[in-house]
């Protein structure tokens, strides 16, 4: 699907104008001790993570479905005190799963999708043998687990085996939406985006956790006003040049 300059250009922009607004922002945040909050990775965006970083990634991505990430690092919390972050630990866990997941919310249906899912990663040899998946392919699989669609199955893509792929979420979805870029569906936007900035795994894990960023500090109406001016301007300039 090929898409117009312009729309390549105005991503690329918001790029820029997040990235000087905002700055990167370090993500996925992880755990580094048990009972330890997640933290944040600033200047490691797109990086490779081992093994138990990439499962904790992929627990989160469950976790945080309908919920606030605030809820989720609770959860986390909990999971690496109480239980531990590992798929064999989570798919023989008892009861204890659900109280640890609670702060999360929908704790009986995700505790019951995060065994399933380390069951899953088991049967396939453990996240290492994951890694010998190509993108597609590993994507295919991830689809087929209950409880991950696209979105889930992107951020664990992006963040947990560090490839390629950028993420769609409903903030981005309003962003696109707000400032007239194709935003027909969930495949749209991100071949769009794929299109305007050749693949990098950190330009497209930092994009969208800035895009959140923007939603999460309720600036998105300041910010389309602001670039739709720039965006005016630059017009303005382009047609007097054009006219000399």
């Amino acid at each position: 699907m090929a898409i117009p300059c312009r729309s390549k250009e105005r991503i690329i922009r918001i790029d820029a104008r997040l990235l000087d607004r905002y700055g990167p922002q370090g993500w996925w945040p992880t755990t580094t001790s048990p009972g330890g909050p997640p933290v944040y990775h600033k200047g490691a965006e797109g990086a490779a993570v081992g093994n138990r970083e990439s499962f904790e990634i992929v627990v989160g991505a469950i976790l945080t479905q309908n919920t606030a990430w605030r809820n989720v690092e609770k959860a986390i919390v909990n999971l690496t005190r109480e239980i531990g972050l590992d798929p064999g630990a989570i798919a023989g866990c008892d009861g204890a799963l659900e109280s640890a997941v609670r702060p999360s919310g929908y704790f009986n249906q995700k505790a019951a999708r995060l065994r399933e899912i380390s069951r899953n990663i088991l049967d396939c040899g453990g996240i290492g043998a994951l890694r010998g998946y190509d993108t597609d392919a590993l994507r295919k699989l991830l689809l087929s687990w209950k409880g991950i669609g696209p979105e889930t199955a992107d951020s664990i893509l992006c963040y947990a085996f560090a490839r390629p792929v950028f993420v769609v979420d409903a903030y981005t979805m309003r962003l696109f939406r707000a400032l007239d870029l194709p935003h027909a569906s969930y495949g749209e936007i991100q071949a769009i985006v794929h299109q305007a900035i050749p693949p990098d795994t950190a330009r497209y894990n930092d994009l969208h956790a800035r895009i959140v960023k923007l939603y999460a500090m309720k600036e998105a109406d300041a910010f389309r006003v602001s670039f739709e001016a720039a965006d005016l301007l630059d017009k303005i300039i382009v047609n007097h040049h054009d006219s000399l």
